[in-house]
């Protein structure tokens, strides 16, 4: 296939994923769909995060493994089973397919991902793994609730997918945030590690996101939710560094983890649904926005340290669209419609702006003439 968009993982899935960020997005706050909850929470998930997560696992498993994965035409094809599944979930009469689709695309996803890491027996990524097989189970119970199988299984299928990409973010997150700082702040710099920290920040959060699933909103999640919060900002204090606040590709990264802690101190105050936005708006949404901004220049052999100088601003509105949905209805309560439009129109504005600047980088060929 003579195309450059199909060379390697992230070409494709981080333009479609980010065009279905503009245009789920659209959807969501216009008045298209006005009681489509499930379809906003279940897209948000399995079709924008998962994309991203795709185009992500798929060039970096090659690099840590040295094995070719995904690319022309299986890599199309994979890319056209994700994009049929979101086409038929437009429609509640082509739903079935849908999840069926969605199921066959997360299984062939799990296998291109873990066959190279199991053929190095790279150990260190069977975290990785275990987090995208729960996104497979997620949709596997989603759908069990769709066809009504299971009253609970919609809500289920999809906090289970939300807990498990946030699990992978706290797993990659604590590879590359550090890595990223110390190279890229412009001065000698020794990031503060604590082993303690490593140990037990993920067994503490894997049972959070269990209970909260199985046992929503009792003492023990919120007690754990403000555990998780004082810990992981103890651990975003020691990756900090004053330089970071000159470099948008980083600052975004801290600014987005911390969104996450917001997301944990929320739900120990017993704010459950501003809890998931700030999870899933700031947390999720402006770490994957700062992720492919630089992954998409490193990628295709363009200067990270020199990104457009727009993306400053669009973090900023990404971070905006997370304040619209999270800080001004709690304070503002009256607007709160008015909020969530507002958090809808900045995400679009957001997500469009790297469209802008950064498709061309995704369908063109490497600058430096590399293969990729």
């Amino acid at each position: 296939m003579n195309t450059a968009l199909f060379n390697l993982g992230f070409r494709p899935f981080f333009l479609v994923g980010a065009a279905f960020a503009v245009f789920s997005m659209a959807l969501w706050v216009g008045p298209f769909f006005p009681t489509a909850l499930m379809w906003h929470a279940h897209e948000m998930v399995y079709g924008f995060a998962v994309a991203i997560v795709a185009g992500f696992l798929l060039t970096a498993v090659r690099n840590w493994t040295g094995i070719q994965t995904l690319y022309g035409l299986p890599l199309a094809g994979l890319v056209g089973i994700w994009l049929s599944a979101r086409l038929l979930a437009l429609s509640k009469a082509t739903l079935p397919w849908a999840a069926f689709l969605d199921l066959v695309f997360l299984l062939a996803l799990w296998a291109a991902v873990s066959w190279p890491i199991v053929q190095v027996k790279q150990r260190r990524q069977w975290g990785i793994l275990t987090c995208l097989g729960f996104v497979v189970l997620g949709q596997l119970i989603f759908a069990l609730g769709e066809f009504e199988v299971w009253r609970a299984g919609q809500r289920t299928g999809i906090l289970i997918g939300l807990y498990a990409v946030l699990g992978l973010i706290f797993i990659l997150g604590r590879r590359v945030i550090p890595f990223f700082t110390e190279r890229g702040v412009g001065y000698p710099v020794t990031i503060k590690q604590y082993p303690w920290l490593d140990r037990w920040l993920m067994p503490i959060y894997s049972l959070f996101a269990v209970l909260v699933i199985v046992f929503p909103e009792i003492v023990v999640d919120r007690l754990l939710a403000m555990t998780l919060a004082v810990l992981h900002g103890i651990r975003l204090a020691g990756w900090h560094t004053p330089g970071i606040w000159r470099k948008p590709l980083l600052w975004i990264l801290f600014v987005a983890y911390g969104w996450l802690i917001i997301g944990f101190a929320l739900y120990g105050a017993g704010m459950t649904s501003l809890a998931v936005h700030a999870f899933a708006v700031g947390g999720l949404g402006g770490m994957i926005l700062g992720m492919i901004c630089r992954v998409s220049l490193g990628h295709t052999g363009r200067n990270i340290h020199q990104p457009p100088k727009a993306v400053g601003a669009l973090f900023l509105l990404l971070m905006t669209a997370a304040v619209f949905r999270t800080a001004m209805p709690l304070f503002f309560s009256e607007y709160t419609v008015v909020w969530y439009r507002l958090a809808g129109i900045t995400w679009i504005v957001a997500y469009l702006g790297f469209l802008w600047w950064y498709a061309p980088m995704l369908w063109q060929p490497r600058v430096d003439g590399k293969p990729g």
